[in-house]
Order: structure tokens, then sequence, then C-alpha cells
């Protein structure tokens, strides 16, 4: 089967993924083709590495709209999208290029999986009439769909995506899982808590920052990591004006395959994120052995953490006595450990790709008009 698959660019935490997906293709006699309308984003330092699948960038313009977003807009993505035969096209998002080549797979009779990350809450953010009506059009004329979450394949449904053609595909680590054998008893290790993403406002590192100072001073956390920092002299100056001092080692955006050294070392991995869309940080974190806090706007935490790890930003105190309860019972935080490592056993580059391939086949069969290439 001959796949073709559009998004905005490959990330690191979907690379094993696609390539898993493409050798399925290519058993069934076909392979994976990625098109991307750019081909890095803003403040992430993610390395390219050379995918199995064909992938090509397509070109055109990229206006930045601020924190890590831009706007793309491609010249020929349906001309990129025809170059070569399809059985199906995943769509990964709602921009420009993916609305004009649901167009084309339409007027060929090519069958259109969407595959979106976010939820009702993060969508929300950028929330706009032309937005909703893009999405209410494309969900419609879709033939099934791959949401990263149950709150993503609830947003499916408030769309009047039919929940039998909503598949759920957890995002996988960014990086191969580490080996923490060495690091599994969680009260020894180095830092008693961990910030890992970008240094902004949007992922409430201001809340991070109130947290960790109030921590310090009560003398509950004495080592602290900020891994991800955007500027490392402005996050060093606050952390200095915030009574932190020598407690804290600050590191900057690094590859993915630089965060387990650190997150394996880290016992409290916290996300008092604003808006987050899945949170990946959550899953990698979990993955080195850590274990998470995250506010109740971070797309995957109902479905990886329970009640009392799902903290609201704008209550700091909540955090210092989840902290505290966790720092002072070292079996509390194993068995919390351990906990969030099961539910996110599904979270693999495997179930990723296997659970694609099936929304993959069951829109060929849902689609009774389906092209099929010769």
């Amino acid at each position: 089967m001959r796949v073709t698959l559009l998004t905005n660019l490959v990330p690191p935490y979907r690379s094993d993924a696609y390539n898993a997906l493409h050798h399925r293709a290519m058993a069934a006699g076909g392979g994976l083709r990625v098109l991307c309308t750019q081909h890095r984003e803003p403040q992430r330092n993610w390395s390219i590495t050379t995918p199995a699948f064909d992938y090509i960038t397509v070109p055109g313009v990229r206006i930045p709209l601020g924190e890590n977003r831009t706007l793309s807009l491609p010249f020929g993505a349906t001309r990129a999208v025809c170059r070569e035969p399809s059985d199906a096209l995943i769509i990964n998002g709602f921009g420009i290029a993916q609305w004009q080549a649901q167009n084309w797979a339409l007027k060929h009779r090519i069958p259109t999986v969407m595959q979106f990350d976010g939820w009702a809450g993060s969508d929300a953010n950028y929330d706009n009439p032309l937005r909703r009506r893009l999405r209410r059009v494309m969900i419609a004329r879709a033939d099934g769909f791959v949401a990263a979450s149950s709150r993503g394949a609830g947003w499916f449904e408030s769309h009047r995506a039919s929940p039998d053609l909503i598949w759920i595909a957890p995002i996988p680590p960014s990086f191969p899982l580490p080996d923490i054998s060495t690091n599994q008893n969680s009260a020894e290790r180095q830092y008693d808590i961990v910030w890992c993403g970008r240094t902004t406002v949007s992922k409430g590192f201001d809340v991070f920052i109130r947290i960790a100072a109030e921590l310090s001073k009560a003398d509950i956390a004495k080592r602290i990591a900020i891994v991800g920092s955007t500027n490392i002299k402005n996050t060093a100056r606050l952390t200095q004006s915030s009574g932190l001092g020598d407690q804290v080692d600050i590191f900057g955006q690094l590859p993915p395959d630089q965060l387990p050294p650190i997150l394996t070392k880290s016992k409290i991995a916290l996300f008092p994120s604003r808006n987050d869309a899945y949170g990946v940080g959550v899953i990698d974190a979990i993955a080195c052995g850590a274990v998470a806090l995250a506010s109740p706007f971070t797309g995957c935490a109902p479905d990886v953490l329970r009640g009392p790890e799902i903290l609201p930003i704008d209550n700091p105190q909540g955090w210092i006595t989840a902290c505290k309860r966790l720092l002072d019972a070292p079996q509390l935080l194993e068995d919390t450990r351990l906990h969030q490592a099961r539910e996110i056993a599904n979270s693999t580059p495997a179930h990723h790709s296997d659970t694609m391939w099936q929304a993959v086949h069951q829109a060929v069969n849902h689609n009774p008009d389906v092209r099929r290439w010769g």
C-alpha cells in the first residue's frame, strides 16, 4: 500500500513510528512518503536524521506568529502530493497545504485520515471563525481520524466525527527508552525537581520558578535542574533573583538524545503549562523514571496521571504540597513512578505506527468509492 503523509515537520518522537509505518507499507507492496511544509521549528534543537521513508520539504513562505508558531504558505503542495500515486493520504493538522491536499484527494477518490495531537482546550487558544469552519469541513470529508489522547478523540467527536472511525495513538518519547536500572531508586537521584521544556510563559515557567523558590526556601528541594532554557543568561538572572542561587543547573535547548542523562537523575518533573496540546515532556520524564506532575491544560494528563498528580496553575501551594508529600515519602514516590510507567506502556513507536496502519486500512475499506492505483 502506498501512503502519503502531509505534516508540518517530522519531530523526533515520530521519526521511528513513521519508519515502522513505512516498513509496514513496504510489506504490503508500497511505502510511506512524507511531505513537510517546513524544515524545522523555532525554539527547537531537533537534529534531522535520515529516515527510511521518502522525505520532502515543500517550498514556500514561513511567517512567524509568535512563540514557536509559524504560518506556512506552501508553493505546490498539491503538485507534491500528486507527484506519485497514493492509496491513502494521512493529513496531520489543518493548514492551507493540508486543505489543498484533501481537496485533491477528494477529486481523485483517495481516502484521507486526519491526525491531530491537540484537544478542545489547546485548540481554543487560537480559535477564530475561519479555523472553526476549516476544521468542520475537513473532518466532515475525512474517512478516518487519529488522535493522540482521549481528549483528542473527544475533540474529533465534538466535530461530528464518527466514534467508530477514531483511533488513539499516544505519542512516544522523544528518544529511545533509556536503561534506568542503575537509577531505579528514586530517592537517590541527584535532582529533586526538574523543568524540561521551553522557558516560556505559555509553558508556565514563571509558575515553576515560584514553586522551586518555595521548595528551596523550605529546604525540600536541594538540587534543581532546568532543561530547555531559551536564554541561559536570562534564566540564570531569574533564578538568582528568586533566591535559588547555586542550587540550580541550567541547560539550554538540548537535542532529544541528551535529555535522558539528566531526566534519569531527576525525582520529580513539573509541567505547570497554560497550553500544551499533548505534553511530550511528560512522557519523556516518565520514560526516564521521574514522577510527573502536570497542569490540567496538558493534553495527555488525564490519560497518564491520577488526580493528585494534576494540579491547577493558579495554586502554586498545591504543587509545593504535592512535591513535599512525594519527596518526604520515598515509597509513595516509587509507587507513583511505577504507576505512571504502566500508564505510558503504549507510548511506543510500534504502537503508534500500528494504530496509524489500522486507521489507514479502515479508511480504505470505509470508503466504497476508493480509487485503486494500478
